[in-house]
């Protein structure tokens, strides 16, 4: 059985990402899961992802543990909020990390969060 984050770098590669169209960088994602760390990197070019296995030098590297990621990439879990936590670590250029923000999914659709109805009482 794919684990959501194996799907999630496999459907990276395989379909142009718009969201990306002004990025030309590299990001490597560093996932630990117990004692066993699983490197994904990431060669944008201009809304075009490359994806490999590769454990090299990156402009960002993103530090996360299985569980958490996977909480990401189902969007239970926003990437932004979780560094500002302290859960995600980052290394190199910080802003990328706003450009990963923009691959993931958004929050799950029975979420209970909703914005208050117009004319609602406070």
């Amino acid at each position: 059985m794919t684990d959501h984050t194996t799907e999630f770098f496999n459907r990276l590669s395989s379909e142009p990402q718009p969201l990306l169209s002004q990025v030309t960088a590299t990001i490597r994602i560093d996932i630990d899961d117990r004692n066993h760390t699983r490197h994904w990197y990431l060669d944008i070019d201009k809304g075009k992802v490359a994806v490999s296995d590769r454990k090299t030098d990156a402009d960002a590297i993103v530090k996360s543990n299985h569980s958490l990621f996977e909480r990401i990439v189902t969007g239970q879990v926003n990437t932004l909020a979780a560094a500002l936590r302290g859960q995600l670590a980052l290394e190199g250029d910080r802003r990328l990390l706003v450009a990963f923000q923009r691959l993931m999914p958004g929050p799950p659709a029975d979420s209970t969060a909703s914005l208050p109805t117009k004319g609602a009482s406070r």
